[in-house]
């Protein structure tokens, strides 16, 4: 769980400090008309673009000259280790927790991230290039890490449009999502 503590607590400050250093750029794009809720969508989308490259390239040391290279194209290779369960918390689970805000964020600030295969296809892209790097960087590149990625942004994904069809009339929601009232324009 110290990982998993470790993402969190990080999480908490960078989001934190980068709503600090938003909150001018919020009243300079408030007096050119740009509403406080969709400016609440960009904000997300982008701390949860910056907590991402954080916890997977720049939280531990780079080193272009690595002593080694691992890779993993086995899916789910970690299981019957006999430490499944702690691999899957300690490795898995923050993998998920880190891209349910990108699946969130990507159908909230963009209109054609709203159907599931386009989210999944930025997704994929992100995870892919970030694993791509990491391989190069002397960190591991996994294709777990890519399936876990990508749950995240899925189950991110169920959550806006759960959201979407419980409050997807009311006044907020339509200024989060860039809607111009109505139910919900275009799918």
């Amino acid at each position: 769980m110290h990982r998993l503590e470790a993402y969190a607590t990080l999480a908490l400050i960078f989001i934190v400090g980068l709503t600090i250093l938003y909150l001018p750029v919020l009243f300079v794009l408030k007096r050119r008309g740009k509403t406080i809720p969709r400016q609440i969508s960009y904000l997300g989308l982008f701390c949860s673009l910056f907590l991402i490259v954080f916890a997977t390239i720049l939280f531990t040391p780079i080193s272009f000259q690595p002593e080694t290279h691992t890779l993993n194209l086995i899916p789910f290779a970690w299981l019957g280790t006999g430490d499944d369960l702690y691999l899957f918390t300690v490795e898995k689970v923050p993998n998920i927790l880190l891209f349910i805000p990108l699946g969130f964020f990507l159908p909230a600030v963009f209109q054609k991230m709203r159907r599931l295969p386009a989210a999944v296809l930025v997704s994929f892209l992100t995870t892919f290039s970030i694993e791509f790097f990491q391989f190069f960087i002397g960190r591991s590149s996994d294709i777990d890490d890519v399936i876990a990625n990508l749950s995240g942004t899925v189950i991110g994904y169920l959550v806006f449009g759960l959201l979407d069809r419980v409050v997807g009339n009311r006044q907020f929601w339509n200024k989060f999502t860039a809607r111009s009232g109505g139910r919900r324009a275009q799918r």
